[in-house]
């Protein structure tokens, strides 16, 4: 059987590992048992923190990513939205166990993604142990954009600002929007 040239595969090693440190189902657990907002900033950082980290790593690293590289290399351009998006990407696919992320849009001063509720592992463990005003107030929102912004950081992109401009409470989904300046 001939090899691919590429791989534009992730290893299903990478989600996995991500997964069984940081799953939805884990920070979720350790916010309703000590109902401390703060476990989310820090669960958030060191998420993205270790997705960094092991997206990296030469046994990780696809044929997207090293083109991604390339051409960053070649015209000083690309690594806004694209860098940033599949860390996210691979943050998102291991925590919420989904096989892909809703990106509205990705271009060179815009990314958009959405979770949609009922595929948000964090949200629906969440649903099981608040009442609905609890639920409504989205304790996990500083989780998430401290997340986000935390690639941000780490890949040196301070011109980046993160938000959110939906909520699964309020809107079905909650929609993540990253603008550079």
């Amino acid at each position: 059987m001939m090899q691919p040239k590429y791989e534009y595969n992730l290893p299903e090693e990478l989600f996995k590992t991500i997964e069984e440190e940081f799953g939805g189902n884990i920070i979720a657990e350790k916010y309703l048992e000590s109902k401390d907002i703060s476990v989310f900033e820090e669960w958030g950082k060191n998420l993205m923190e270790k997705t960094y980290e092991l997206g990296t790593k030469p046994e990780f690293v696809d044929h997207t990513y090293e083109m991604i590289k390339f051409v960053d290399d070649e015209t000083g351009e690309g690594r806004f939205p694209h860098e940033a998006q599949r860390f996210i990407e691979i943050a998102c696919l291991s925590i919420h166990l989904i096989s892909v992320l809703l990106i509205q849009t990705a271009y060179n001063k815009e990314l958009s993604f959405s979770i949609v509720e009922g595929s948000c592992t964090v949200h629906n463990k969440l649903k099981e142990g608040l009442s609905e005003d609890e639920l409504k107030t989205l304790p996990c929102k500083g989780g998430c954009l401290t997340t986000w912004k935390t690639i941000f950081n780490i890949l040196k992109m301070d011109d980046v600002e993160v938000s959110q401009t939906q909520e699964i409470p309020r809107d079905g989904m909650c929609t993540f929007l990253a603008l550079k300046k």
